[in-house]
């Protein structure tokens, strides 16, 4: 028997051998504060998040062996998820485990980028896990566990206005726990503002989970990861600010990555949210970890002051922004960039060896920057560069010296710079500046730039660290030097981050006009006005009508009308001329105008009509001169421009220059007549300011020329060591009192360069970290999404914008570029690389040109990474081309695989979307890809609305190539190979009309495509049809299947051509087939046979209606003798190829006299070789010729580089007769 004593110890010791055993339990059921802990529950290695091809999954742990499976589409939440519904529900583990079985599902474990990031020399780092930061920086009551870990229900004894913040923390596991009681607690920002920390994992995201600024604004995504893995935020703060008073003048503003990923952009936070232990003031507050009865535990908090208004002006690189501005992992990486595109090494030549040469970015050329940029804005900028442009990577290079020091050598530098020069001015028009802002809204220059308000609608939030910033445009530039800027942004910027959008002339005009406005826009009303409404086709006696508006515009404002459609307008103004002589006038409008000068009509641009410009010129006296502008709008888009030059004035807009009444012309100009720029230039100071041009550094950056040569810098920069990271451009603001150039670094900034200073030179080893390179340093993702990284950040993703909704993100949003190098062929990649491209016409924003991308790199890059082949090889089909061709074009059509109900085709619109033109295809994408995309599109691009074409690798089309899906993807190709010249296929043609010719042959006399104006196409029953030249004398086309759409002539104008609507099209004779020849080795002539002397004698109809074509060749040197030639080409049904009939063509010849040396040409091409059964010949391997004749006369020969079938034509009785048979 057991001693009792034993047997109590014996039994505590088992209690606690089983209580450190066994699972921990609660009032919410099994709770485990470590992974190890929870191992002991069989669901934790269950639960989790996996992945397969395309799809995202999260396993949420419910307790007892119950779980909720949520289901992603395109991949999980931040890493492919396409945003759809989520799709949810219940099962037991054995059917989660069934579940990553059936669908081959990989268990994944992410982690945050930022997580374990080192904090920044400036940073106060509130807890690292020392006894020492807890006691230092956390308040009485704080505690941690014997690991080092910070308890909930923690208030720093610190306290903060503006900062950057990271924390990290970790959710326990308590599966059967529900809702708020489920892993709670929260960082309360000042002690008044929480975000949200809850195992959220698998949840919708709402403002009371995970991510939420509580009870205020739901996460934008939630990125809650599983209970147990530690995640992170990362907040930018800005506090509240108040006045004098004491009154709140703006709300705190937030932006919060949750595990790397922004869940709230500067979002603006109304008041305390709920529970905050701090009332909101104007004072600082600490940071408050919420207690709610849960383990929730955190390490490696630190956190940064910031001064918010300092911060926004700080240097913004987008990439870096997005992808390295939390430290971490990538703060190198991010410090290469920073180097690139501060272009340090511009300066310091040792830092180009840790980058390409792509990397190397100078700044603006400023050659001829007067007449760009206004001289004011140059003096402000280079004076203050971060207060004029926040976020300029322009440094200052002038804080180290006192004021009157620094305005001297400003002034001297812009004196230099401009030499007096001043940008050329014009006034827009409303309805520039209207169609400007579309352009601005749709062609992609909202993706790098801050959108503007519409309508008078709040302008869209983003992030202003993805935001490319613009300075005050309207202070910078006129309407027509930003406008040239736009055509050509290279010629300025040839380091090619501002790439060209191909604007037209008018479009930079129109985006120019809603940037900037001009002068006279902005200034003071200068011009009388009239309005009338009305709807005319011609400009209306204004003096016989009542006007429904006057008053005075700004300028030629054609706005006053207040009206869209069928007004006029009448200007009167007044201009004080200086000088006399001979001027211009250069009068542009939509629709119709009318200048007078004194009375004197100058300039006519009359009626209805798209922009045009007139010009007109008129000899003038200087004084007072009355200036009248007459007109009307009749529909449509509206404009009107008027500019002038002569005697000594380059050409500019008159509108700066007028007055409303002839009184205030004469008056004394109180300023010039473009306006004032405010700033005097000193042209003593030129060479002084060339001096500090080389002396200051900016040589070094910029470009500026003199006498056919740069100017380089004369500053010696030292090179950079260790000792120096913390001094010089990297010291903090107001640490250095050198003279330096100070870029407005931030601390994650400095710290990001540090790393990348303090590490070995890194150029891209690989093709792989090349295009990660480039496309960061071009800002390509803020488009684009290539591996999982970039594309639109989430509150720009609703500025793209498209013209078929229907088609979704594929129609808005530019295509991934992963596997691009395996998709595009070489040339075209290239292409694009260099040009820009505008394939998808649905889609608003145009891919740019980048002109200072190196093409061939990064195409080869692009090859290198992603080019795949297939392990067998596309099928060859052992048929003729344009049989193959053919098969092809019936697949496309609707009677096939249907490509044309969502494909245009050239200019022929698709029934349904209008996704890509099928013409492009071939010469866009590759064979072998095109063969592998069309088994599995999902597969290439998850969500394309691209549906499986053999959906069990079984074919819809039974009757083409037995179903093959190989042969039938084959015969596609073939056909798109024709790009413009491939048939049209069946389905397309909307408004057709169609000629069939059921029962009787159908002649057809119009422009035929690839014969001359005189082309005559004749249709038959047979469905063998032919289209004859009258100009060349020849049989120019033969082809099987449908024969004509006569909708293009016969509808509108009638203006184009028509090609054959059918299949196999031939190409017969070039010119025509009867030509006399000095000897059998003398060139067929190529002149034109009507030039030559031949003569057209129209056609006769057989009882069939079958026509029979006449001409005239003529005979001997001079031409005086005449054959007569019937060209009668019939369908003959027993000339069968492959059910197809041939053309049986019967030629007949009559003159008078002996006839020599005339020949028949019967085939010309390629190759011309006889056929398997010796009766015929092959021409190009594509149709068959046979001439039945006495085949020994026949010849084949080579004459200018292509091989001829002759035959000598022989005379009987003043009669030679030739019978072709031609099989395709």
């Amino acid at each position: 028997m057991t001693h009792p004593k034993f047997v109590s110890l014996t039994l505590a010791a088992c209690l606690a051998a089983w209580a450190a055993l066994s699972p921990p339990l609660s009032a919410e059921g099994f709770v485990a504060e470590t992974p190890e802990a929870a191992a002991a529950d069989a669901d934790f290695p269950l639960q989790g998040e996996y992945v397969a091809p395309h799809v995202g999954y999260q396993i949420v742990a419910l307790g007892d062996g119950q779980f909720e499976i949520v289901r992603y589409n395109g991949g999980l939440p931040g890493a492919g998820w396409d945003g759809t519904e989520r799709q949810a529900g219940e099962d037991d583990s054995a059917g989660v485990r069934d579940l990553i079985a059936a669908q081959s599902l990989k268990r994944v474990e992410r982690a945050s980028p930022t997580l374990g990031a080192s904090p920044p020399s400036e940073a106060i780092v509130l807890f690292d896990g020392t006894q020492r930061s807890l006691e230092e920086h956390w308040q009485p009551g704080a505690a941690m566990t014997p690991d080092g870990l910070l308890i909930s229900g923690a208030t720093s004894r610190d306290t903060f206005a503006d900062y950057s913040l990271h924390v990290e923390f970790r959710t326990p596991w308590m599966p059967e726990a529900r809702g708020q009681g489920r892993g709670n607690s929260g960082v309360y920002h000042q002690g008044r503002y929480e975000t949200q920390v809850l195992d959220s994992f698998g949840l919708e995201g709402r403002d009371n989970e995970c991510g939420g600024l509580y009870s205020v604004r739901a996460p934008d995504l939630n990125m809650c990861l599983p209970p147990l893995a530690w995640q992170t935020y990362d907040v930018d703060f800005t506090a509240a600010r108040w006045d004098a008073e004491g009154k709140r003048t703006a709300p705190a503003r937030i932006t919060v990555r949750l595990n790397g990923v922004v869940v709230h952009q500067s979002a603006d936070i109304p008041g305390p949210t709920t529970a905050a232990p701090v009332a909101e003031t104007r004072e600082p507050g600490p940071i408050h970890l919420q207690d709610h009865g849960n383990p929730v535990r955190y390490r490696n908090i630190w956190i940064v002051r910031r001064d918010a208004e300092r911060e926004a002006r700080r240097p913004i690189v987008p990439a870096f922004e997005r992808f390295h501005a939390g430290s971490g992992e990538t703060a190198t990486a991010g410090g290469r960039l920073l180097i690139s595109e501060l272009g340090c090494a511009n300066c310091h030549a040792e830092l180009a060896a840790r980058l390409t040469s792509q990397s190397l970015r100078s700044g603006p050329v400023l050659d001829g920057v007067g007449q760009r940029a206004r001289a004011e804005w140059l003096a402000k900028f280079i004076e203050a560069p971060h207060a004029v442009k926040p976020g300029t990577t322009m440094p200052a290079l002038f804080d180290g010296m006192d004021d009157e020091q620094r305005r001297r050598e400003v002034q001297a530098l812009v004196s230099f710079l401009t030499r007096g020069a001043s940008p050329p001015t014009r006034s827009g028009d409303r309805g520039a500046g209207q169609r400007g802002e579309a352009l601005f809204r749709e062609i992609g220059c909202v993706a790098c730039h801050a959108p503007r308000s519409v309508d008078g609608a709040p302008a869209p939030v983003v992030n202003p660290g993805a935001t490319v910033p613009l300075p005050e445009l309207p202070a910078k530039y006129t309407t027509m030097s930003l406008a040239a800027f736009l055509r050509a942004p290279h010629a300025v910027r040839p380091g090619g981050r501002m790439p060209a959008f191909g604007l037209n002339d008018r479009e930079a005009l129109e985006l120019a006009s809603y940037l900037v406005g001009d002068s006279v826009s902005r200034g003071r009303p200068n011009v009388r006005f009239a309005s009338y409404n009305g709807n005319w086709d011609n400009l209306p006696d204004f003096e016989a009508l009542t006007p429904r508006r006057t008053g005075l515009a700004r300028g030629l404002d054609l706005g006053v009308a207040r009206r869209g459609n069928n007004f006029g307008i009448r200007f009167d103004a007044w201009w004080n001329l200086e000088r006399t002589g001979q001027y211009r006038f250069f009068l542009g409008s939509d629709d119709g105008s009318r200048l007078w000068i004194d009375g004197v009509e100058v300039v006519a641009n009359d009626g209805v009509h798209p922009h045009q410009e007139n010009v007109g010129r008129a000899q003038l006296t200087a004084g007072v001169h009355h200036v009248r502008v007459d007109y009307f709008q009749g529909g449509g888009e509206w404009t009107l421009t008027l500019d002038f030059d002569g005697s000594g004035f380059p050409r500019q807009s008159l509108e700066p220059f007028l007055k409303p009444s002839e009184e205030e012309a004469l008056a004394p100009p109180s300023a010039t007549p473009v306006e004032a720029d405010g700033f005097a230039v000193d042209l003593s100071l030129v060479d002084e300011g060339r001096r500090l041009f080389q002396e200051r550094g900016c040589a070094a950056c910029h470009q500026a020329t003199e006498e056919g040569g740069p100017l380089l810098p004369t500053r010696v920069v030292p090179s950079i060591n260790s000792a120096q990271l913390e001094a010089g451009c990297l010291a903090p603001e107001g640490a250095s009192s050198s003279m330096a150039p100070r870029f407005g670094l931030n601390a994650n900034q400095r710290a990001a360069l540090r790393s990348a200073l303090e590490g070995p030179p890194a150029v891209p080893a690989d093709h792989r970290a090349s295009l990660v390179e480039t496309l960061s340093t071009f800002n390509c993702y803020a488009c684009h999404q290539r591996e999982g990284t970039g594309g639109p950040e989430r509150d720009r993703n609703p500025l793209f914008l498209t013209d078929i909704p229907e088609m979704g993100d594929e129609g808005r949003i530019p295509p991934p570029l992963d596997g691009v190098g395996d998709k595009l062929r070489e040339d075209w990649l290239r292409h694009v690389l260099r040009n820009g491209a505008k394939d998808r016409p649905y889609m608003k924003s145009r891919m740019p040109q980048f002109e200072g991308l190196d093409a061939d790199r990064v195409a080869q890059a692009f090859i290198a990474v992603d080019r795949r082949e297939s392990e067998i090889a596309p099928p060859v089909l052992d048929e003729a081309p344009h049989r193959v061709q053919a098969a092809g074009r019936k697949l496309a059509g609707n009677g096939g695989l249907a490509c044309v109900k969502c494909h245009t085709f050239g200019q022929y619109p698709a029934s349904g979307i209008q996704a890509i033109n099928l013409q492009t295809m071939a010469r866009r994408v590759r064979e072998d890809w095109f063969h592998r995309y069309l088994v599995d599109p999902q597969q290439f691009r998850p969500g394309t609305r691209m549906p499986t074409t053999f959906i069990d690798g079984v074919s819809a089309v039974a009757d083409v190539y037995e179903g093959s899906p190989e042969l039938q993807t084959a015969a596609l190709w073939t056909w798109l190979l024709q790009g413009e010249q491939a048939g049209v296929p069946e389905g397309v043609l909307g408004e057709s009309i169609e000629l069939i010719p059921a029962e009787a042959p159908i002649l057809y006399r119009n422009f035929l495509a690839g014969l001359s104006p005189r082309g005559i196409a004749v249709g038959y029953p047979e469905r063998a049809h032919l289209a004859w030249d009258a100009e060349r004398m020849s049989l120019a086309l033969v082809w099987h299947g449908r024969f004509l759409d006569a909708g293009k002539h016969w509808t509108g104008r009638g203006v184009g051509t028509q090609g054959p609507l059918g299949d196999h099209i031939m190409r017969i004779d070039a010119t025509t087939p009867i030509a006399e020849l000095a000897s059998r080795d003398a060139a067929w002539p190529m002149q034109n046979p009507r030039e030559a002397g031949y003569a057209f004698r129209g056609y006769r109809l057989d009882g069939a209606g079958r026509p029979t074509f006449r001409y005239d060749v003529p005979l001997g040197s001079d031409g005086a003798r005449r054959a007569q030639v019937e060209d009668s080409p019939i369908p003959a049904p027993d000339l069968s190829l492959a059910g197809d009939p041939g053309f049986r063509r019967t030629l007949r010849l009559t003159a008078e006299g002996q006839v020599e040396n005339l020949y028949f040409r019967a085939a010309q091409g390629e190759r011309i070789e006889p056929a398997a059964d010796g009766r015929a010949y092959v021409v190009d391997g594509l149709w068959q010729v046979r001439v039945l004749s006495d085949d020994a006369r026949m010849f084949v020969r080579e004459s200018n580089g292509r091989s001829e079938l002759l035959l000598p034509l022989r005379f009987e009785n003043g009669v030679a007769e030739v019978v072709e048979e031609i099989l395709w």
